[in-house]
């Protein structure tokens, strides 16, 4: 005679509550192999083990207990097949999406232990080749919904185009930087890398620029502003052109506002004495 088990024991070796198993056996999901007529006492086969083992991975899986209760009704092993391929198709999406989750997590991370650093924040000059880009004229004034229209379509483009990247920029006319405006976004775009023939290709011309790591909520961007200002004035330069402010699609929460690492940039030359 094949050894019966209780349902302590079950409950005990699958590490599950005798109550789950009780529930199991209300529902008709997973019933005992023999009940004793006079103690009611529940008892499974070991035969049973598999089953119940392959019930419990379904449901850590994320499946429901009704879910699990339709499988196992299945009446051939064509039926059995369908459900199964469907549910794996399931699971394969919900690991996706959680790979994808688990990456912007790690992005944002990072970003946030970039913006602790506090070392590369002194304002400098930096020298750049002419860059190849796409960018959208954003119609005045600038708001956040006008903002975020813009990008969206931006990156609508990107998609079109197939160009792989998370760098953006914004530019800013240096009138409105000189009246404190530094919100008023000019044109929003991204750089490529060769020439790309679309209507909103632009060609930014290389040069000297004046730059500084702005690593605070975006609120706060001016000062960042006004520290480059002052140290283009105090190194004897002048602005020659738009600020092109490059950052990364990141943004993250400090606790005072959102931001993200940007690099604010002006081209610059010598003042005529």
């Amino acid at each position: 005679m094949k050894k019966k088990y209780k349902i302590n024991d079950i409950a005990s070796f699958f590490k599950i509550s005798r109550q789950t198993l009780i529930y199991y056996d209300n529902i008709g999901l997973f019933k005992p192999r023999f009940v004793d007529s006079e103690t009611s006492y529940r008892y499974y086969g070991e035969e049973q083990f598999s089953n119940l083992r392959f019930i419990l991975t379904l449901k850590e899986a994320g499946f429901s207990l009704k879910e699990i209760r339709e499988y196992t009704k299945s009446r051939s092993p064509e039926e059995s097949l369908d459900y199964l391929e469907e549910k794996k198709r399931q699971v394969d999406l919900k690991i996706k999406k959680m790979i994808e989750s688990k990456v912007k997590i790690d992005r944002k991370i990072s970003e946030i232990k970039n913006i602790m650093k506090k070392d590369d924040i002194e304002p400098q000059m930096i020298y750049f080749e002419s860059m190849e880009a796409i960018a959208i004229q954003i119609e005045k004034p600038c708001d956040y919904l006008k903002y975020d229209k813009t990008f969206s379509d931006l990156m609508d483009i990107r998609e079109e185009l197939n160009i792989q990247g998370d760098d953006y920029f914004v530019r800013i006319s240096k009138e409105e930087i000189a009246l404190g405006n530094t919100m008023e976004v000019k044109t929003i775009g991204f750089f490529t890398p060769t020439f790309c023939d679309h209507k909103n290709s632009l060609k930014i011309e290389g040069g000297w620029f004046a730059s500084i790591m702005h690593k605070d909520t975006w609120d706060t961007i001016e000062v960042s502003y006004e520290r480059l200002l002052k140290y283009v004035e105090e190194n004897g330069y002048e602005v020659v052109g738009d600020s092109i402010e490059i950052f990364n699609e990141v943004i993250v929460h400090l606790g005072n506002g959102e931001g993200s690492i940007t690099q604010i940039t002006f081209p610059v030359k010598y003042k005529k004495k």
